[in-house]
């Protein structure tokens, strides 16, 4: 399972579960077909869910992922949380290529202060 939120400043998508090839497909297609898809920055919250994602099924996700994004996007930026580890490591071969295919930058956090930081959306804290 999975939720996608809207806020004014970005998209959240949560992963709930450990999750297969066909859910990620899913994902992505959900997200990428939301009107505020283009011009809207997300963060993809994975945390210490395992991936069961076979090295072949990666630049297929790649590649469905490219030609699903909008060729005329003013989006800027993708943060993905996820812990070390197999899973990990399987996102950080995925955001390698798909930097080379998009527009916006996409990257790698181990929390969520880190991406939301990047993102230019941290809570300010008051002392």
């Amino acid at each position: 399972m999975y939720e996608i939120r809207k806020s004014n400043s970005h998209l959240f998508v949560e992963l709930q579960d450990d999750f297969d090839y066909p859910m990620i497909q899913t994902i992505i297609r959900h997200e990428t077909m939301l009107k505020e898809y283009p011009h809207t920055n997300d963060i993809w919250l994975i945390g210490k869910h395992r991936a069961d994602i076979r090295l072949g099924e990666l630049e297929t996700m790649v590649r469905e992922f490219h030609c699903l994004c909008p060729t005329d996007a003013t989006r800027t930026k993708t943060a993905v949380v996820v812990n070390e580890g197999l899973t990990g490591a399987i996102f950080e071969l995925w955001v390698k290529g798909i930097q080379k295919r998009v527009a916006f930058d996409i990257r790698i956090f181990h929390t969520m202060e880190e991406a939301e930081e990047w993102l230019g959306i941290a809570k300010k804290q008051v002392a």
